[in-house]
């Protein structure tokens, strides 16, 4: 073997040596990309759960309000006259302040800072579409529990001493009806989420 076929193959030889060196540096690389995608991914997930959790407990506490308020205003509002529920404010023996358990027009304020934080830094795309759908939906839900809250509240504090009694009965009643009402469906709706997110995560981590 001459001298110029001996470089040849030792140049080869280096150029195989460096491309499988290349190829074993960028494998490593993509799996340590990989396995901090899947760590984030895992970690992202968790908080949404922890949140749902800590919103569904939020609602629970608001549900069981509502519902108390309830059973005080359907014993209250049957005994009013006509003459007292459109009556003003200051002539009405009627105070909601008075009401039993009354701590004012609250409502469940439901966090979704993780939901969000997962969207801003492109990790929602990291779950599949079943998954990024139904925690899409389970937001929407959240968000509209808030906005019909929140008109429920801004109607309260619009009402004034010249306004009548009815009005605020309206409210109350708003908040202890048609409000109640989706909190009790979006506290399902978040049990049963949170319980199939317990589960298939589990299912992933094996």
């Amino acid at each position: 073997m001459n001298k110029t076929l001996k470089s040849i193959l030792k140049y080869l030889v280096e150029i195989v040596i460096v491309a499988f060196g290349v190829f074993l540096g960028v494998n490593y690389s993509n799996i340590n990309a990989d396995n901090k995608t899947k760590k984030e991914k895992e970690r992202s997930l968790n908080l949404i759960i922890k949140e749902l959790e800590f919103n569904q407990q939020l609602l629970e506490d608001h549900i069981a309000y509502h519902a108390k308020i309830k059973v005080e205003m359907d014993s209250i509002v049957p005994s009013l006259s006509e003459k007292e529920m459109y009556s003003d404010f200051t002539e009405s023996t009627f105070k909601h302040m008075e009401i039993k358990g009354w701590t004012g027009f609250n409502f469940a304020r439901l966090q979704k800072t993780a939901f969000e934080s997962t969207k801003t830094s492109g990790l929602i795309k990291e779950f599949d579409i079943e998954l990024t759908q139904k925690l899409s939906d389970i937001y929407y839900f959240q968000d509209t529990y808030l906005g019909f809250a929140n008109s429920i509240l801004n109607k309260a504090i619009g009402i004034n001493s010249s306004m009548k009694i009815a009005d605020m009965i309206g409210a109350i009643r708003l908040m202890t009806s048609d409000l109640l009402g989706l909190e009790r469906e979006l506290s399902t709706k978040l049990e049963k989420a949170i319980t199939e997110l317990k589960t298939s995560h589990s299912g992933e981590d094996q």
